[in-house]
């Protein structure tokens, strides 16, 4: 069995993400990953030891839009719990004991030029409708998508909607998460990475867990799927979904024990 899950505001959280209700206390919590002295993300200590008690039984498959880079700097799964695998840039790049699996990478160059305009294009389209009162900064991740940081209150919603119908024709995602606007070509997704992880390691069952857009390619496809309640998933209303995404109880950073905990059933059941 594989446990395929995202990261951010799915299993480690920011101080901004956790969604703590007023009045209710502060869970125990470890510092997760961390940027020099500066702390970035945390999960709860009651998490970790349930992703430890996944990581004994399955295989635990970190899955995550961040790049190469940022996946490093999440120091559990560098000194804690280390996966043997993992997915980073969005399903672009996979890592074996830690270093990047070539084999993939080529089959993604392949994809990328026979189902996906090229990036700089897409870049071009959105200049026209981006500025500086909405967009802050522009990245490109591991030279295979884009992302910028924008003050979400400000951004053209109806020219955003109708940018996302026009990539969607060239190829191309758009995600909204947080300050954080993605366009990731259709080629690079979760769970062309995961298949290709599931059939390398001869596995046959897979439980997923995400919050966001991204994430659908990987739930939808998956054996279990689970969402937080919380994400880009609860914001956009009701988006056509293929099968069935169970939802978490509790929101924030409590969730993501409620996906653990339901992953371990999981486990147990098919015993």
């Amino acid at each position: 069995m594989i446990f395929a899950s995202d990261l951010d505001q799915t299993l480690i959280y920011s101080i901004r993400s956790m969604r703590l209700s007023q009045g209710c206390p502060v869970p125990a919590m470890r510092v997760v990953e961390k940027r020099g002295k500066r702390e970035i993300s945390y999960m709860t200590l009651a998490a970790i030891e349930l992703l430890k008690r996944v990581a004994d039984k399955m295989m635990f498959l970190p899955v995550t839009t961040r790049t190469v880079e940022q996946f490093r700097y999440i120091t559990l799964f560098q000194e804690g719990i280390v996966p043997s695998f993992a997915v980073t840039s969005n399903g672009g790049n996979i890592l074996v004991k830690g270093k990047i699996d070539e084999e993939w990478q080529r089959l993604i160059k392949v994809k990328l030029k026979n189902e996906a305009l090229n990036g700089e294009k897409i870049l071009e389209h959105f200049s026209e409708i981006a500025n500086d009162e909405w967009v802050h900064s522009q990245h490109t991740a591991d030279g295979l998508f884009h992302y910028c940081l924008i003050e979400r209150d400000s951004a053209p919603l109806d020219e955003l909607i109708h940018f996302k119908e026009l990539i969607d024709q060239q190829g191309w995602k758009m995600s909204l998460q947080g300050r954080k606007l993605y366009f990731v070509p259709k080629a690079v997704n979760k769970w062309d990475a995961v298949a290709y992880i599931k059939e390398k390691s001869n596995r046959e069952f897979v439980a997923a867990a995400g919050d966001s857009l991204l994430d659908l390619p990987m739930l939808e496809v998956a054996d279990y799927a689970i969402a937080p309640i919380h994400g880009e998933l609860s914001e956009v209303g009701n988006p056509v979904v293929k099968g069935t995404i169970y939802r978490t109880e509790q929101k924030g950073i409590l969730a993501a024990e409620d996906i653990l905990n339901q992953v371990l059933q999981i486990y147990k059941e098919r015993l």
